[in-house]
């Protein structure tokens, strides 16, 4: 399986850029930031590979000020795989 999180380094943040998905439309969740990542704040918005391309455009509207980055999380039996996308 594989998904993205944007990851901030403000808890507030996260939570903010999440409700602004969901109010945009968008399937999104909070999740915990996997280590691998090794950024933010220990929390992140999980969302669907398929909406990268409006990504971009969400996170200039939302204005946020501690973006940490997009990392595509590849899940492989039990491990898991981190990459900054």
């Amino acid at each position: 399986m594989e998904y993205l999180i944007v990851s901030f380094r403000s808890r507030s943040e996260t939570i903010g850029f999440y409700k602004f998905l969901l109010r945009q439309g968008y399937n999104a969740e909070v999740t915990n930031t996997p280590k691998e990542a090794g950024v933010g704040c220990g929390l992140s918005v999980k969302v669907s590979k398929n909406i990268y391309g409006s990504l971009r455009y969400l996170l200039s509207q939302f204005n946020g000020r501690s973006f940490a980055g997009i990392f595509k999380v590849t899940t492989i039996n039990r491990g898991k795989h981190v990459q900054p996308y």
